[in-house]
This record gives C-alpha cells, structure tokens and sequence, in this order.
C-alpha cells in the first residue's frame, strides 16, 4: 500500500483553493475580453477574492459528496444542480431545463445544447475531484466525466474537465510539469479537439518560447468567436504553465493575458501551479485572505451553507479524500507517514479499460444507464430524445447481466392513454457473466408512437422483471414533444415543419438560396405570466407576439449564441396570457448561411428557462 503524507497532502489542496482563488481573481474583471493583456497585477481587489461560479459549485459537490457517503455519479450531481444552483445562463440552464423535463444525464447535457457543449462550464470544476483523488487520475477522471456530463455531455468540454482532473491529480507526486502533461493527455482521446490544442501549444512553446508568438498561434488556428470555448481555453492554460519557468505569478498572468474566458483560465492555472508548487506566493495570496467568496447572496448558489474559510474547506476535503480513496480500493491512503509510492501499480498514472468506455460513452450520449441487482439496464434513444405524432421512435433496451449464472428477463411497458408501444412486452435470456464464447449483453427494440394532442414531455415506463429473484423496477423513458412548427417559404403554401429543438433549421428551410422565410407557432400557457422570448437571429427579421411586434433586427454579423437574455433587439419581455398565445416570425435570407434559436425563460429568476409551456400542437 503506498503511501500519501496527510501534512503534504494538506498542504497542497491549501494551495489549490489558494491558487484558484487567484487566479480567478486576477482574470474576473476581463472575463471574455479578446486580448492580448499585459496585466502583471490584480486589475481589481476586494477581500476574499472575486466571486466566481468555478469556485462556488465546487462547494457544492463536496457537499454533495459528503452526503452521499462518498459515492457520486452524474444523478447525484444532478439533484444538486436543482437543489442548490441558482446560475441559468448558457450550458447551465439548457441542463436545468432537461433534467427538470425529466432528461437524466448524460441526456441533460446534450440535448438541445450543441453550442454550449464544447465551453468551459465543466473545466472549470475539475479540482474538486483532483483533491478528492490526489495522484489517483483514474478516480478523479472518472468523477470528473460523472460531473461533465450534467451539462456538456457529447462535447470538448467533457474533455477538458477530464484533462484537468488527471493533470491535477497528477501533480500531487509528479511534479515535472512535461510529464505530467503527458500522463493526463492519455486520459483524453488524441482526437479531440482539446487534447490537439494541447499538443499544439506545447510543440509551439518547444518552438518559438515566446507566450505572445505561441499565443498567436493558438487563436490562428483554435479561436473561436465564443470566448468560453473550451480548445482554446485549454491551450491558453497550458500556455500559461510552460510559460511559468515554476513562477506562479507567472503561469496566472500568461493564462490572464491571453484573453476570452480569463477568468477561468487564470483559476485553473492557479489551482494546478498551487498544486504543483505546494504554496502561493504571499504577494498573490494575502491580498486575497482565507475568505471565500460567493454569490449565494443573489442567489447563484442556494440551500447550502456556505464554509468560512480556505482552512476548513481544506480540512472537509482532505478528511473526504481520505474516505474516498479507501470506499474506491485505490492501493493508496492518507497518513502522517512519509510519502511512499513504492507500493503503486506500475500503471496506475495511465488510463484503464474504464476510462476508455467514459471516452465511448461520451462519443455516444444518448444512452441513460441504470446499474440494477442482478442486470445492468440502459435506454438507448439513439439520437435525439424527441418525437412527434407523424414520426414514431425507435429506442432499444440495452441489458447485461452482472451475475455467473443465466437470467430470463422480461420488459413490460406502461404506456399512458394515447401512446403506443411495439411491442408492449418482450423477454430475452441472457447468458451468464464471464462465459468464454457468449454474449451477455442483449438489445432489445420498441417503436414508440406518440398520440395527437402531444404534451411537450411524457415519461413512460419499462418494467424490468429479472425472473426468479426477489425485485421488479421500471425504469424512465422520458421523450419531448417536438416543435410544430407553420412554414411557408416566399409566400407559397403554409406546411408543418417538426423542430426538434430550440434551433430553427433555416437554412433546410430556404433551401440555402436567398429568400423570406415565414414561420407561426402557438404557444399554451398555463397561467398570464411575464416572459423573455428571445430569438438571436443572424438575418434580418421581425417577430411578432400575439399579433404585436416585439423584436426587429438585422445583424449579419451577430453572433448567435443561444442564451437567457441579450441585446434589446433580440430580446423582449412580454405579458403571455394564459392559454394560447400566438409567434409569427418573418426571416429573409441573402446570400450568407442564416441562424436562429427560439428561447422562453422566467425575467424573475436568473433568466430561468420555462419548462410549463407547450409548444407541440395548433389551436
């Protein structure tokens, strides 16, 4: 059994929190500003440090982690974001709005979320689960991918919160920062974008050794638009680090300077150099205190007393740690004992066959997996969870049996009035776990056909009976209606269009070729409420509510980033009466590829997306 110092380990996390808090500090005031900077100090100080959601939803899941017996997974964390996360905008509020229809991860995180899938909502979070898993990458990636998936399931943002954990983690005892770079790229596929990005600013820096001409580089190739993008996010961390020469001050300012999200590229800058270097320059953190600072105070994070200090929330984390690396089996502890590795696998600073599955599963988002008794059950929607009356939905049952001995079992389906399934009931045997030359895995296929009067979600029931043993569970298959939407193109005949999302397919719709396009929507209300309707747009447009127009714009250069709230002209609070309300929007196309999303949320809580109102049928 190897052996991690508890003093050592103490001191570490210390510097992680410290380190965060610096970094995050130096950068919030700039957050998504271009650059390049050349700050060398904090642009803005107040005790505590700035608040920042990186820091604060970390609060949350040691939380959650402590409640839940030291065992987490995405449902877990799940609950906590409707518990306790107040924030609503981008990645976090298309999450909310899933998993409050009922999507559970990683569905939560996918869907209806292309855009923001690849930011850096989950990077940013990755130094908990470092600290709850220090010089043990396999754990902390796993709790990293459990994490990610919430809100950016299928996307690079996975990726980087993957990649962070494992170089956090890592750090602990490797401390050349080539090597442990090398080590936590393996966690990732070589493929994605995040993992090239990375690779790319470290040839770069091998290069030109210069962060402005590397830092060229990385936006000649790697920029994006969107300054939360998460690839070039990654590289301008990276950049940060090799640019350090072992100086903190050094690696915050370079991943600061930089520009776009700085705010967390600084933080985890600061979290891994606090890691690394087991300190924090006094010049950088007694500015700062021990405080930490939230925004529980206007309600970013809810329900949960918050904890006084960076030492108690180093003391919660390290006693946890400790925990969690004896409820997982990892062949190390925490101890006052000199540090000794010597009793680590050869392998244990590399990825496992697990970790290769994570890299499947997130390639694949659109299977939902529940870990029974005797069987292991996941529901595969195969693509999007959406349907609609003229289109009936294919999803598989997918099961494996966990046990050394054949099982029959039984699906049944509990259909609510209207809805049909085919078939309705269906039994497999599954070979026996562990037979040389069988199978134990089954698929098993149902054709859902939804009724007319299409709610805008419905969760129906498969009944697993494993037979001869003691239980019976069902299990959730939730669906959203999809958008039924009246097009007419130039004037011509009115047609109904099915959007599955909050996307418009424009561009299918004009053909690619210039031309207006017309398009009609009923909303139902369950009550007179006041709402944001957004719709950033690209092209030029008009929008109507209830025959009154509220938005009116046309910025071919717009940036259409679908989110709670924006410029007036792609922005409007309305009064929606209860019952039917009626958009009609009018787009016309030149010769440019157009966009546009159509959003709801609630102006009086953060912009929260409305999950009551029913866009899936005509008066």
């Amino acid at each position: 059994m190897a052996v991690l110092n508890r003093e050592e380990v103490w001191k570490r996390t210390y510097a992680c929190w410290m380190g965060k808090n610096a970094g995050g500090t130096l950068g919030a005031p700039v957050e998504g500003q271009p650059g390049p900077h050349n700050f060398d100090w904090y642009p803005k100080l107040q005790e505590g440090g700035i608040p920042n959601d990186d820091l604060e939803m970390q609060l949350v899941w040691l939380d959650a982690v402590k409640r839940n017996n030291w065992q987490i997974n995405a449902n877990v964390l799940a609950q906590a974001w409707l518990t306790h996360i107040g924030y609503n905008w981008c990645e976090y509020g298309f999450a909310k709005r899933n998993l409050r229809w009922g999507l559970l991860p990683p569905l939560s995180g996918a869907y209806d979320n292309d855009f923001w899938n690849d930011c850096m909502g989950s990077p940013i979070r990755s130094e908990i689960w470092a600290c709850l898993a220090p010089a043990s990458p396999r754990i902390a990636v796993r709790f990293a991918f459990e994490d990610a998936i919430v809100d950016h399931a299928g996307g690079e943002g996975v990726w980087g919160e993957m990649f962070n954990a494992a170089l956090e983690s890592i750090v602990f005892v490797k401390h050349d920062l080539d090597e442990a770079l090398d080590l936590a790229l393996a966690f990732i596929p070589p493929d994605c974008q995040i993992a090239q990005a990375i690779s790319d600013t470290r040839k770069w820096w091998r290069e030109l050794k210069d962060w402005r001409k590397v830092r060229e580089r990385i936006a000649e190739k790697y920029w994006h638009r969107e300054p939360t993008h998460a690839p070039q996010n990654l590289a301008f961390t990276v950049l940060g680090l090799l640019a350090s020469e072992g100086d903190f001050g050094k690696a915050i300012t370079t991943a600061v300077n930089c520009g776009q999200d700085t705010d967390c590229t600084g933080a985890t800058a600061g979290s891994v150099m606090g890691i690394l270097l087991g300190e924090v320059p006094k010049k950088w953190a007694e500015p700062l205190g021990e405080t930490i600072a939230t925004n529980l105070s206007w309600g970013g994070i809810r329900n949960i007393v918050p904890l006084p200090n960076v030492r108690v929330l180093t003391d919660e984390v390290v006693d946890a740690a400790q925990r969690i690396l004896a409820w997982h089996g990892a062949p190390i502890l925490i101890a006052d004992a000199p540090t000794d590795l010597t009793g680590l696998p050869e392998d244990w600073f590399k990825p496992d066959e697990g970790i290769y599955e994570l890299w499947e599963r997130n390639r694949n988002p659109w299977r939902v997996d529940f870990a029974l008794n005797a069987v292991q059950v996941g529901v595969d929607y195969r693509d999007l969870p959406t349907i609609n009356p003229e289109t009936p939905k294919t999803v598989a049952i997918w099961l494996r049996n966990r046990e050394p001995v054949p099982l029959n079992v039984t699906l049944t389906w509990d259909v609510p009035n209207g809805w049909q399934v085919e078939p309705v009931s269906s039994s497999v045997t599954l070979p026996a776990k562990g037979v040389v030359g069988t199978n134990n895995v089954a698929h098993v296929n149902f054709v859902i056909h939804a009724p007319t009067q299409l709610p805008q979600t419905q969760t129906l029931w498969c009944q697993v009976r494993v037979h001869d043993r003691p239980a019976e569970v069902a299990i959730p298959v939730t669906l959203i209606g999809e958008r039924r939407w009246l097009i007419r193109r130039n004037g011509g005949e009115w047609r109904t269009e099915w959007v599955k999302d909050s996307q418009l397919p424009l561009e299918r719709w004009f053909g690619g070729k210039p031309g207006v396009v017309e398009g009609r929507i009923w909303v139902q209300s369950p009550a007179t409420m006041q709402v944001v309707i957004g719709f950033p747009c690209n092209a030029a447009f008009k929008l109507e509510f209830n025959g009154t127009q509220v938005l009116s714009a046309h910025q071919p250069d717009f940036l259409v980033r679908p989110g709670q709230q924006g410029p007036a002209s792609h922005y409007a609070q309305v009064t929606m009466k209860q019952g039917w309300n009626e958009i009609a929007v009018r787009i016309e196309r030149h010769d440019q590829p157009v966009d546009a999303y159509l959003l709801f949320t609630d102006p009086s809580d953060l912009h929260r997306h409305l999950t009551d109102i029913v866009l899936t049928q005509v008066p």
